[in-house]
């Protein structure tokens, strides 16, 4: 029966334990150490609130009444066009300029 061995790089001694060393304590595994990198960036920068466009954008979206989901598409569909008329031009200014 095989079982899988790491090296410590801190005390270079053979671990049984794949994510820490058990002589040491050395994190050996990169997944531990991101998982932990992440941790702390989270807890020193947390994520921002909503705006107030997107909590009203969403209210209209998961609104049960019809009148605020067709205000809800009628507000995207003209959104989607004017993207498609911005892209267009973009598109004709950087074919024109060759």
């Amino acid at each position: 029966m095989s079982s899988k061995k790491a090296l410590c790089l801190n005390c270079r001694q053979w671990s049984f334990d794949i994510h820490v060393c058990e002589h040491c304590g050395y994190i050996i595994s990169q997944a531990a150490k991101d998982e932990i990198k992440q941790k702390e960036y989270n807890k020193l920068n947390p994520p921002k609130p909503p705006s107030k466009l997107r909590r009203a954008m969403e209210y209209l979206r998961t609104s049960k009444n019809p009148l605020l989901k067709l205000l809800y598409y009628l507000l995207m569909g003209v959104w989607m066009i004017y993207v498609g008329l911005v892209m267009s031009i973009m598109y004709i200014a950087a074919a024109a300029s060759g």
